[in-house]
């Protein structure tokens, strides 16, 4: 994902490490260069911003803190390496991952729902189409030549009269007229609004949070893995440390800890340093930047963050698959859907890239390539399309999949568990069993088969996705492995058939029952005799 990335353990310095003590002054003071910013929009094919913002339904609630004003100084730092102290503390053995709340699940449902498809309640599906670039004429500057003419008899402009007399002297320009306070006003919002909403379009195509971690020893501190991207094919990973303590009142570290979604502390960390963003030179793996106030000043520790350097497998690791290959800067973004996970562009073909998490996820995804190939074919499984490369085709730095434009099975459940038939979730349950078996017979292990890994097209159509045996959410764990997890341990080596099909038996409750959360049912799950009957005889239930 990071442009030119080797996935060594080590790299060299920025070249350009010039002085970058640069102060950010106050956010009206920042306008003329967030007017300059409006090539975001245009490589995304996205020029007029305002029809691409109205065009969306707006299920995220107003933004109050975009755009607003900040008088906090911005000092972004020399690159420079971490401190060991630090990289043994920042360890991700000393991290957990931050488990989204149930509102924070649904504001991302909506997004990758509107990002994917207008899902109709499984009437004929329609995905949605990209919206074009403005192509609407040009705002009329005066200069037109097909404005009216008076007609020739108004006026006589004979060449006996224009050398009779002089022409009149020409008149005073009348003064501007003075605007209005409430003009004055008016123009600000406006241009308040501009940037609020650019900045709103850059959080979604540049600034794209990935992952948060807080630390397992309870200290107010957190750490988030975001993807900045430069360039539409040009992403660089980005960690960002924040410690909470003995912040100053009036902080950045102050307002985070004082939020509770993690997806508001990443819109508020960029809207405090975008304008320093450009003046930042990152390193080539994965750069950290640690936030820390002092003096009313908002300093950016920039470092290499050594421990999320990914060691990314070598290319004549998967050259048994001859499988079609693309570098990196073949591949354009279109959106982000969740974690990892992008919907991306290549040779015209839109479809869905995964990248490797983290460096203790590499043996994962080389499952998941091997898994995908050899399943080629399978009618219940994800197409696996290609592999994206590094630009030297050294490294393997990603997947590409077939795009399922209904997305994700746990959120059709819960948007439109009233509306679908039993015929459909019957179809659907086949489908999901038919796929498991295709993974098993061909010698593979799901891993975490959950409503999240299985995906539906626009066929209607339920494909298995995510086959890698990383482990699952809690919750989801057959009962022999609760003691495991309980104590601290890597459960992906007890991952195996047992626990596929315990875990199927779990899908296949939620799909009957229209339920999104069958992991926060209290065990043994009960099978209500209203939904039994549709399915069962009567003499098969018993109470």
């Amino acid at each position: 994902m990071v442009d030119g990335a080797s996935g060594q353990a080590s790299s060299k310095l920025p070249s350009d490490a010039t002085s970058q003590s640069v102060e950010a002054g106050e956010n009206e003071q920042k306008l003329p260069r967030w007017q300059k910013w409006s090539m975001f929009g245009r490589w995304l094919g996205r020029d007029e911003q305002s029809s691409s913002l109205d065009s969306k339904p707006d299920n995220d609630g107003p933004r109050p803190s975009l755009g607003r004003r900040l008088s906090r100084i911005v000092v972004p730092g020399l690159p420079r390496p971490a401190t060991f102290r630090r990289q043994n503390s920042e360890r991700r053995e000393r991290l957990s991952p931050v488990d989204p709340s149930v509102d924070e699940r649904r504001t991302v449902s909506v997004d990758r729902r509107r990002t994917l498809s207008a899902r109709p309640a499984l009437l004929p599906t329609s995905a949605i189409s990209k919206l074009p670039a403005s192509e609407g004429p040009t705002p009329d500057d005066g200069s037109s030549s097909d404005l009216p003419t008076k007609p020739g008899g108004d006026h006589d402009t004979s060449p006996e009269k224009e050398h009779s007399r002089d022409p009149p002297p020409p008149r005073p320009s009348p003064p501007p007229p003075e605007a209005a306070p409430d003009e004055d006003r008016a123009s600000e919002a406006s241009v308040q609004d501009k940037v609020a909403d650019q900045l709103a379009l850059e959080l979604e195509v540049k600034w794209i949070l990935n992952l948060s971690m807080r630390f397992r020893d309870h200290t107010p501190r957190e750490k988030f893995f975001v993807t900045y991207a430069e360039q539409p094919n040009r992403w660089r990973r980005v960690t960002i440390s924040c410690d909470y303590r003995d912040a100053p009142a009036d902080s950045l570290e102050n307002d985070l800890q004082s939020l509770n979604s993690q997806r508001e502390k990443s819109e508020r960390i960029y809207e405090s340093i975008h304008a320093s963003v450009p003046e930042i030179h990152f390193f080539d793996t994965v750069t950290n930047l640690k936030l820390e106030t002092k003096d009313d000043r908002l300093h950016v520790h920039v470092t290499e963050d050594i421990n999320e350097i990914i060691p990314y497998p070598p290319i004549h690791a998967v050259k048994h698959l001859k499988c079609a290959m693309y570098s990196e800067s073949e591949v354009e973004f279109d959106s982000h859907l969740s974690g990892f996970v992008y919907k991306v562009k290549v040779d015209g073909l839109v479809c869905i890239k995964k990248e490797i998490p983290g460096p203790d996820s590499v043996e994962e995804f080389l499952y998941e390539i091997n898994a995908l190939h050899a399943l080629t074919g399978a009618n219940n499984v994800i197409e696996f399309q290609a592999l994206i490369v590094d630009e030297d085709r050294k490294v393997v730095k990603g997947l590409l999949i077939s795009l399922a434009e209904y997305g994700a099975l746990v959120d059709l459940l819960f948007e439109m568990k009233d509306c679908l038939v039993w015929a459909t979730r019957e179809r659907w349950a086949k489908q999901i069993v038919q796929g498991l078996a295709e993974i098993h017979e061909a010698g593979f292990v799901q891993g975490d088969f959950t409503l999240s890994n299985i995906v539906v097209n626009n066929r209607e159509e339920a494909k298995i996705i995510d086959i890698n045996r990383r482990g699952c959410p809690v919750g989801w764990e057959p009962p022999e492995i609760t003691k495991l997890i309980a104590s601290s341990q890597r459960i992906s080596m007890y991952i195996g058939v047992k626990s596929d099909l315990f875990q199927l038996g779990m899908v296949l409750w939620a799909l009957a029952e229209g339920n999104d959360e069958p992991e926060s049912q209290p065990r043994p799950t009960d099978w209500p005799p209203r939904t039994s009957s549709r399915y069962f005889p009567p003499w098969t239930i018993t109470t």
